[in-house]
This record gives structure tokens, C-alpha cells and sequence, in this order.
């Protein structure tokens, strides 16, 4: 119903935002770190929502990217876990880290935020890692290679030219390596200099 929400910041605290847009008052449950990560008060602030029916209650979740969204819904497809416990989980792991996590398949680090024991890490992981795509799980930020094997040679020939590590990935992310090292070079040297 509500793709965003963008109007200035009247009330920011863990887990809630009120935002003024024209003339109403949105009371918006976030995760904790929403509301250090917008703005301050009295600033402008754009949130994307998710409005939640329940039999007798109607809830509005805001977040501060399209992913952090995304992330939302699909643990809210989980078994076991509603909005409340989905919301717990984003705020305690950044959508990065629960990426990396899947790819690295470590459920325990998922036990660490409250609410979330070794029985529902499991299922987490079993049921997010069907949803996330392999080029997802391929460029979890680990700070290292890709783990494709050509995909990874371009990913070192591009780091020993003095490239970060995060600009190669966003270069190289969207390429196949069936397209070979050398146009994978190219590729991404095009991009990293424009």
C-alpha cells in the first residue's frame, strides 16, 4: 500500500521513527539503528515501508534501503518467524552480514540476537539461503575473492592494479565468467574508470 514514506523526522529512538509528512504524524517501527542511520531530528528522511495487517492491529515498518525491506519480507516467509522476531533479526545483523552468514552457512552467528535459538538459526539458514540467489551468496562481503574460480583470477589481477576490494566487487558482480578472464578485465576496468 505504502512503497516510502519521506518527510522530516519529529521523534527518532531504537526501534522508532515518527516522521511528519505533510501535516501527519507516521509512527514507524524500525530496526534499532534506523534512526541513527536517517538523520536527526528536524531533517528530511526517506523510508521504505511495509504496512502490516493483523486481525486487531495494524502496523507500519520503515527501513532505511529497498534491501533492508526485502530482507523483512522474506525472513516474515519463514516459518515460526513474524514481523516481530524478523524485525529483531535486521536489527541485530546488517543485510551484508546476513548474507555472508548464508554463504558461510554459520548458523551460530544468527543465535547471538535475542529471540533466535539454534533451532530457528537452522531453519533461517535453510529456508533464506533458497531465497537469496547464487550471485548473492557468491559476492557475500568476506573481503576476499569470489568463489568462482575465474571470477576470482579477475578479482586478483584487478586488486594487484591497486584497486579496494568493494569497488572490484560492485565492478565484477553482475558478470559471468563464461564470458571469459580477459572481457571480464575489460569489463570491469571500463567501469572502475568512468
Amino acid at each position: 500500500m505504502y512503497d516510502f514514506l519521506c518527510g522530516k523526522i519529529i521523534e527518532s529512538q531504537p526501534g522508532r521513527v515518527v516522521l511528519d509528512v505533510g501535516g501527519i504524524g507516521f509512527s514507524i517501527i524500525t530496526p534499532d539503528h534506523t534512526g541513527q542511520d536517517i538523520g536527526s531530528k528536524g531533517e528530511e528522511a526517506l523510508l521504505w515501508t511495509h504496512l502490516h495487517f493483523k486481525e486487531d492491529n495494524l502496523n507500519l515498518y520503515g527501513f532505511g534501503s529497498r534491501r533492508e525491506r526485502s530482507l523483512f519480507l522474506l525472513l516474515n516467509k519463514v516459518s515460526g518467524v513474524g514481523p516481530k522476531m524478523a524485525m529483531q533479526i535486521i536489527s541485530g545483523i546488517r543485510p551484508e552480514e546476513l548474507v555472508r552468514v548464508m554463504a558461510d552457512e554459520d548458523w551460530k552467528r544468527l543465535t547471538v540476537i535475542p529471540g533466535v535459538g539454534p533451532k530457528t538459526a537452522r531453519r533461517l539458514l535453510i529456508e533464506l539461503k533458497e531465497s537469496l540467489t547464487d550471485k548473492e551468496l557468491q559476492f557475500a562481503p568476506s573481503g576476499g575473492a569470489p568463489k568462482d574460480t575465474v571470477l576470482a583470477q579477475a578479482y586478483n589481477a584487478l586488486e594487484n592494479l591497486g584497486f579496494q576490494s568493494e569497488q572490484i566487487r560492485m565492478a565484477i558482480k553482475d558478470l559471468e565468467s563464461s564470458t571469459g578472464l580477459e572481457n571480464i578485465i575489460k569489463t570491469a576496468l571500463a567501469k572502475l574508470s568512468a
